[in-house]
């Protein structure tokens, strides 16, 4: 029997899919996969449920991503509860007859061969367990990082991506002028390139109908006519007009620059005519941006940096934030625009209003980023601190360690706020260079999402680097693997990542990686901040030696299978065995640093220099400027102990 193709819609994401769909089978079966406006004769037939006469659940709007694969006849119908859904259906068949896509990018595809396109015996009935499942743009990335990473992230069911600022500028700026690096000579990047590139970034999510963010820190920017594309970079070129500087929060009697940093900076919110120019901004901005599905409103950086002069005391920030809310959701309705707007709930916006509260929430998403918070234990862990929530005090505020605390500031929100919501993490951007096997930080990840729903929100946005794959992508399957189904356990996940990434010895590596993670516990957070912990530093000099023998596991799992394996599994085995290399330099030098040693930089650089030297064959897989950054945090932490206590003898 021909085996044919029929596609019930003119949609361009379900035309995407069975295009998709035709491409994988022919790369699998060697034949192509013939169209026919016979959907009665046809082998597969794509299109959103009520297009292919499925019925849709009574709980699913076309908001939900459900997936619906069908038996019918001697093929399938796949199906779903929107477009991209549909897309998401194709994807999973794929899974079901063998492909896999371990990381993203070509270096990640798993391509079977096999006779015949059809699955037997399969029957998929699958509603997401979350709404959001998104990645943020950080770290530093090109334009093909990005592009591999949507395209890993529908494969894998996530549905929405987001830029910071408007085009993302001070990511990719990192990539391109290979900060740091001094082995990568600078590349050419201008704003038109940029922009070139935020359309690609679009057209490819809306290709997958995929759900576009934008913006978050820079309103206040735009407001006093200043950039806040540099991101957090110092630049001594920008000035804050004349007729602005007014506008400046007041903080110790000083209104400039926080910091020197325009997107750090904060502004008089007490003043009519500044909150005006911020919402006047974000609806100009919306008017010409229709495309974008979520746009993110945040106030600047930073934390305890608001305007002290009498006419802002008249509440808390988050008091001014939410006049602004009310204001902005006016000025969109009065222009036409049904624009929903995400609120950042963050640093001094944790205290909750006292004498305001949204009056239309169903234009906005609350958006929880617990951003100093701990990740050695997950939201639903029992809290082993003492620590307990502070009163407000403006700009003399403690940030909130504990992730019961932070949980506490956000149900004071959620007393006055009944809208819709979502977790901003950070799991896979600093913490994570801590935990370099990554186990740790994936227990604490998969028992986070699990529990989103119990604390009230629906769905990640995870602000991440966008490479994260080394020295497995156990992180990144976890997160999108979790967000469509918490029902999984830890081990599930674990358990289908380390086998296709590995084969048979998948499980030999993971119990290495899972035993490494659990002796990295005395280095995840600072050891000598406040103050120097005896304990931990004994454990961990305890520890390193039986760190340094499940290295020499992994080599003996490298060395085995290095020269059998092939395509993307050799890949992941070269990603291994680059790792193993890095932890003979890098475990050394944590013994100096838990020793106190003064050379520990020197030994640490030694480990760095490493990682620079590999970024063109790690690069698609490790983000090398964010995790020499963040390490050396750990020297800079060092030599500040060292400069308190200057007759510390080394431990």
């Amino acid at each position: 029997m021909k085996t044919t193709l029929h596609i019930a819609s003119d949609d361009p994401t379900v035309r995407f899919a069975a295009r998709e769909l035709s491409r994988h089978l022919r790369m699998a079966t060697g034949k192509a996969l013939p169209a026919t406006r016979d959907a009665a004769a046809a082998t597969f037939r794509l299109g959103v449920c009520e297009d292919v006469g499925v019925a849709r659940p009574r709980d699913v709007t076309a908001d939900n991503d459900w997936v619906r694969i069908k038996p019918a006849g001697g093929g399938y119908v796949l199906t779903g509860s929107n477009p991209r859904s549909v897309l998401f259906a194709v994807y999973r068949y794929l899974h079901e007859l063998g492909f896999r896509w371990l990381r993203p990018g070509v270096r990640g595809v798993v391509t079977p061969k096999v006779r015949g396109p059809i699955v037997r015996g399969l029957n998929v009935d699958e509603k997401a367990s979350y709404k959001y499942r998104t990645i943020c743009i950080e770290g530093a990335c090109s334009e093909q990082h990005v592009l591999d990473l949507i395209d890993w992230q529908a494969k894998h069911a996530m549905n929405g991506y987001f830029i910071q600022f408007h085009y993302g500028s001070v990511f990719f700026k990192r990539w391109y002028d290979h900060k740091g690096s001094p082995y990568l000579k600078p590349e050419k990047l201008t704003p038109a390139m940029l922009a070139k590139t935020a359309e690609k970034i679009e057209e490819s999510l809306r290709l997958r109908g995929m759900n576009f963010e934008r913006m978050g820190h820079g309103w206040t920017c735009a407001a006093i006519g200043v950039s806040g594309e540099q991101g957090w970079d110092k630049e001594e070129s920008t000035i804050v007009p004349a007729d602005k500087v007014e506008w400046l929060a007041q903080v110790n009697g000083r209104k400039e620059l926080w910091g020197g940093v325009a997107v750090n900076t904060n502004l008089n919110y007490g003043n009519p005519a500044v909150r005006d120019a911020v919402t006047d901004a974000i609806v100009d901005y919306a008017g010409k941006h229709t495309d974008v599905n979520l746009l993110h409103f945040w106030l600047a950086d930073g934390s305890n940096n608001h305007d002290e002069r009498p006419e802002s005391l008249d509440g808390r920030p988050s008091d001014y934030f939410v006049d602004m809310l009310n204001s902005l959701d006016e000025k969109l309705s009065a222009a036409g625009l049904a624009t929903r707007i995400v609120f950042l709930i963050y640093v001094d916006t944790l205290w909750a209003p006292t004498r305001t509260t949204i009056r239309n929430p169903d234009r906005f998403v609350l958006m929880f980023a617990p951003i100093t918070r701990t990740y050695l234990r997950s939201f639903t862990d029992p809290d082993p601190t003492d620590e307990k929530p502070t009163p407000f005090v403006r700009n003399k505020l403690a940030m909130p360690k504990s992730a019961a605390v932070n949980l506490k500031y956000l149900r004071d929100w959620q007393e006055q706020y009944k809208g819709d919501g979502f977790d901003f993490d950070y799991h896979m951007i600093w913490a994570c260079y801590y935990d370099p096997s990554m186990f740790t930080m994936g227990r604490t990840l998969h028992k986070d999402i699990q529990g989103l729903s119990k604390i009230g929100l629906h769905g990640l946005n995870s602000c991440q680097v966008q490479r994260m794959s080394f020295p497995t992508n156990l992180l990144m399957d976890v997160m999108a693997r979790t967000l469509w189904n918490k029902k999984l356990t830890f081990q599930q996940i674990v358990d289908e990542t380390f086998a296709d990434a590995f084969g048979k010895d998948g499980g030999a590596v993971a119990e290495a990686l899972d035993g490494m993670s659990k002796f990295w516990l005395p280095f995840f957070e600072a050891t000598y901040i406040p103050d120097a912990d005896r304990k931990r530093i004994e454990q961990g000099l305890r520890q390193l030696p039986r760190l340094a023998e499940r290295v020499e596991e992994l080599r003996g799992l490298v060395k085995r299978n290095m020269g059998r394996a092939h395509g993307a599994v050799k890949w992941s085995w070269r990603y291994l065995d680059a790792h193993v290399k890095l932890m003979d330099l890098l475990l050394p030098a944590m013994g100096s640093y838990l020793r106190a040693d003064p050379g520990f930089r020197a030994m640490l650089d030694k480990a760095l220099d490493y990682v620079w030297k590999s970024e063109k064959l790690l690069h698609p897989a490790l983000d090398a400027y964010m995790i020499v950054g963040v390490l050396q945090w750990r020297a800079n932490e060092l030599e500040a102990w060292l400069k308190e206590h200057p007759s510390a003898a080394a431990l």
